[in-house]
């Protein structure tokens, strides 16, 4: 069933008004507002009182992070943390995000105006986008250079592309992306190794190496004056942010969460989802059986990061709610089966897509908590402007306009009720 140009209008304008009256009636998720108050505004306040000394002496307000972000808003918003214009300022910031996500999406995709718009769109239902850019926290800055660097490289790509200025863009833009959200390497990584695998000439690779070194230099001399990859507010700090023995626990938490947000790409881009279930619930079912194995081998206890033991804390919302209905630690399983299908089938699809989900899996697997927001909105993002596809976008039907509408509108729903 088609539907006109007006009904993708319609929700593309009901999606931005839902965020201008998020941000009238001071929304917030998570811990958002606590942090911001505990550590991203004493950052920001402590630059514009003494730029230097407060550099140094990072690590005491305990943002575990590097600072780029709160340079950006010491400088460029000049209002009281908090207030009503800070706060409109760090939103037209964060509309970037939607600029550059819509001109990338339009020229990758070749969709028309509306299709673009409305695709763009559903980025406002974001929780995690919503809160970054109403509280000024760093998430959306971390988003607006990783996009950036993936639409210079999307440019490089191009036969006709300026080759050796897109590159040093993309290697310039996921640079400032790492230094204002540390999980961000992973986008580096990934340039890294992509333009390493290519049969690609010395002076290149060259120059990688040269643009990635020179654009190192200010998180080394950090490095130097903090003594350690991150200016730590407590002795050992680092380890309870970033832990080998917590992989396995936190690679089930990634797979869950990449689960439970494929769902409306499953269900929208095959056109027969019910014969897609029957063709593959077999290798559903025998992922499901392994994935529970895994658990059991290594003792998993996604609830061992709660002070009470009673929650699963810093696991992921699929975890915690699965616990909460259930009672049982393993039923978010069900969702990781579907998050490893899922990332299966993009990892056959091209080599770009391989180097992507293992840079991905490596950097966000490290990772002791992994909230939720390190995927939403980025999981979206990277499906639509940078994952290698072989589905078809048929985003003027009706069934697959609901089917997103819906499943992203519940998911705002659902992180304001609870």
């Amino acid at each position: 069933m088609k539907i006109n140009n007006s009904f993708l209008l319609l929700f593309s304008i009901l999606n931005f008004v839902s965020f201008l009256i998020g941000f009238y009636y001071l929304e917030e998720h998570g811990a958002s507002l606590l942090d911001a108050n505990d550590h991203t505004y004493p950052v920001i306040n402590g630059l514009k009182e003494n730029f230097v000394d407060n550099i140094i002496n990072y690590g005491k307000f305990g943002e575990n992070s590097y600072p780029l972000h709160h340079i950006i808003f010491s400088f460029i918003n000049p209002y009281e943390t908090g207030s009503t214009m800070f706060r409109i300022i760090s939103c037209l910031w964060s509309i970037i995000i939607i600029i550059v996500f819509f001109k990338t999406l339009k020229n990758k995709l070749n969709l028309n105006f509306l299709q673009s718009f409305f695709i763009t769109s559903i980025i406002f239902l974001s929780p995690y986008f919503r809160t970054s850019a109403y509280w000024g926290m760093t998430e959306n800055t971390g988003i607006i250079f990783l996009i950036i660097s993936i639409y210079f490289f999307n440019l490089y790509e191009n036969k006709n592309s300026n080759k050796s200025l897109h590159l040093f863009f993309v290697c310039f833009f996921s640079a400032l992306s790492l230094y204002s959200r540390v999980q961000n390497i992973f986008i580096c990584l990934f340039f890294f190794l992509y333009f390493f695998s290519e049969k690609s000439s010395f002076k290149k690779k060259f120059s990688i190496i040269s643009y990635y070194l020179i654009l190192s230099l200010p998180g080394l001399i950090l490095i130097f004056l903090w003594g350690g990859l991150l200016d730590e507010q407590h002795p050992g700090e680092f380890y309870s942010l970033v832990n080998f023995n917590t992989i396995p626990r936190t690679f089930l938490v990634i797979l869950s969460l990449v689960g439970f947000y494929s769902i409306p790409f499953v269900i929208s881009f095959t056109k027969n989802f019910k014969n897609l279930l029957i063709k593959n619930y077999k290798f559903y079912f025998f992922t499901l059986i392994v994935l529970f194995v895994f658990f059991s081998i290594f003792g998993i206890d996604i609830l061992s990061l709660s002070e009470d033991g009673q929650i699963s804390y810093g696991q992921g919302f699929v975890s915690r709610i699965c616990y909460q209905l259930t009672g049982f630690q393993q039923t978010y399983l069900i969702f990781s089966a579907l998050g490893f299908l899922v990332i299966y089938y993009f990892f056959l699809i091209s080599k770009k897509n391989k180097i992507l989900i293992l840079s991905l899996l490596i950097i966000f697997s490290l990772r002791v908590h992994f909230f939720t927001e390190y995927i939403d909105p980025l999981l979206f993002i990277l499906i639509f402007i940078f994952f290698d596809t072989n589905f078809k976008l048929e985003i003027n039907k009706l069934k697959n306009i609901i089917v997103f509408q819906i499943f992203f509108s519940s998911i705002l729903l659902g992180a304001i009720l609870v």
